[in-house]
């Protein structure tokens, strides 16, 4: 097996960073270790720093993407195959990270908004949509971050993929007929800019910030991770 790791790299935050904030979602980094997987989207509303160089700025809520901050080749590889439909082990390294970012824009861009499902009042249909959504949404998100890798491009089916592909459309077109699509949906992009809607927990540790740049102002710096080290010492462990 690889065993090389890939390592998120303080341009490459800040480059994918402005993709996801076009998108309307701030960009977090995390562990995989922490979170189980290399990506993550969330569309609950998480606290974001408006102006990271002002230390009296303004905070609002925004959904999330949370990015592991290294990727290990050889695990990411071997559990290519075993996706839903596209193999994610026909990448070339430099296009994991930015495949992996794209799958969770797809979630907030291409997928079916899961709380719709959830407020169908046909049970049976629910109970279909419910059966379909995670297995679907994990498809469309794959197709939309391959789209933007490689636009035009066919991918090759995973062993699951190739023996499912009617149900997958079916699926899909079933989804779709009973739930509002999230492409249909009208997104406010954040503000651009480095120091610009960032997560709360990229303030936590000097580390964390240094991935934003050297404009972090101190005192702003400085409470936050007053506030993330009281936290710790409650025995309380972050999100992220």
């Amino acid at each position: 097996m690889d065993k090389r790791t890939l390592r998120i790299t303080k341009r490459q935050y800040r480059a994918f960073a402005e993709i996801a904030k076009a998108h309307g979602i701030a960009l977090n980094l995390s562990t995989y270790t922490h979170m189980g997987c290399w990506g993550e989207f969330s569309p609950f509303a998480l606290l974001i720093c408006q102006d990271a160089t002002d230390p009296d700025s303004c905070w609002e809520e925004q959904a999330q993407i949370t990015l592991a901050n290294s990727i290990d080749i050889g695990r990411l590889r071997a559990a290519g195959p075993l996706r839903p439909e596209l193999d994610w082990s026909q990448l070339e390294d430099h296009e994991i990270y930015p495949f992996v970012l794209w799958h969770e824009i797809g979630h907030r861009m291409d997928n079916v908004d899961g709380i719709d499902v959830m407020l169908i009042k046909d049970i049976e249909v629910r109970n279909k949509c419910v059966r379909r959504l995670r297995f679907i949404n994990e498809v469309l998100a794959d197709r939309y971050a391959w789209n933007k890798i490689r636009p035009g491009e066919r991918f090759v089916r995973t062993d699951t993929g190739k023996c499912r592909e009617s149900e997958i459309d079916e699926a899909i077109e079933y989804l779709r007929a009973h739930v509002k699509h999230r492409s249909k949906y009208t997104v406010r992009p954040l503000h651009a800019g480095q120091y610009r809607d960032v997560p709360d927990y990229m303030l936590a540790t000097p580390q964390r910030a240094a991935f934003l740049g050297r404009g972090v102002a101190p005192k702003l710096l400085e409470r936050r991770m007053k506030h993330y080290r009281e936290y710790a010492a409650q025995g309380c462990k972050p999100l992220y």
